[in-house]
């Protein structure tokens, strides 16, 4: 009930509506007296509200939309800042924003948990609909703001692909908070009418953990689960059955054609 929680990329406000909601939920099990009125139920909500949930959103309207989804026309304190251009700051000013995040949450504030679904893809100017990932960018940002956990809804094409990903798809392999990731071949199963190449995955990244990830991969109304180190390949294996056939070869076999 007292843990603040950041939202990083708000645009209707469900997700901080979700987290109110736990916030409010955890402070009426902590209530000597049970509220019974309406207002009394409005003023636990309110204070959830204004103490545990702080949001950063992608546009001037956004905020407007979120803060009408958190407390409807009545007045009450929120906590929420929409920058000119949320994407640029996070990309080629990060410095600039986690001060701005530490003037939102405040100085000696820390943060408990990072939540978001980051925008995917920005046209970067190529030919024809040429797009570059984003929201590795917002992943990167939440781990330097160090809460104590992180959990995100992105496109899973960083496991073995992807323009400028790289860097990114090294890190997270190598990142031994990655304490779970839940996969999906289909974007469907999470976004009825979002057709997402590659499929999408959500993680949660727990800075007090630190070993081999719990690893479920969903495909055709089956799901399979496994405990394995992310970086047994340099890319990630999600189809449990070729990953057991990349390591029976590698346990046979030491040449290998690129």
């Amino acid at each position: 009930p007292d843990s603040p929680l950041l939202e990083i990329n708000a645009k209707s406000g469900l997700y901080p509506l979700y987290l109110a909601y736990n916030i409010y939920r955890a402070r009426l099990r902590n209530e000597m007296l049970s509220p019974e009125t309406l207002e009394e139920h409005q003023a636990i909500w309110d204070k959830a509200v204004a103490e545990n949930i702080f949001v950063i959103c992608k546009t001037p309207m956004a905020k407007s939309i979120t803060r009408r989804t958190l407390l409807g026309f009545r007045k009450g304190k929120t906590n929420m800042w929409a920058p000119e251009d949320l994407i640029n700051k996070i990309k080629n000013q990060p410095e600039l924003f986690i001060k701005k995040v530490g003037d939102l949450v405040g100085k000696d504030v820390k943060i408990k948990a990072i939540v978001g679904n980051p925008p995917y893809q920005v046209m970067d100017g190529g030919a024809g609909v040429s797009a570059s990932p984003i929201y590795n960018a917002f992943v990167d940002i939440a781990r330097r703001l160090a809460p104590r956990y992180i959990s995100m809804i992105m496109p899973a094409k960083w496991y073995s692909g992807g323009k400028g990903l790289d860097g990114f798809r090294e890190s997270m392999l190598n990142d031994f908070h990655l304490s779970k990731i839940v996969d999906f071949i289909d974007s469907r199963d999470c976004f009825p009418t979002a057709d997402i190449a590659g499929g999408i995955c959500y993680f949660l990244w727990d800075k007090l953990y630190a070993g081999k990830c719990h690893f479920t991969h969903n495909a055709n109304g089956k799901s399979f689960s496994a405990i394995k180190a992310l970086n047994n390949n340099t890319t990630l294996l999600r189809n449990p059955i070729a990953e057991a056939i990349v390591e029976k070869i590698k346990d046979s076999k030491n040449g290998f054609l690129d």
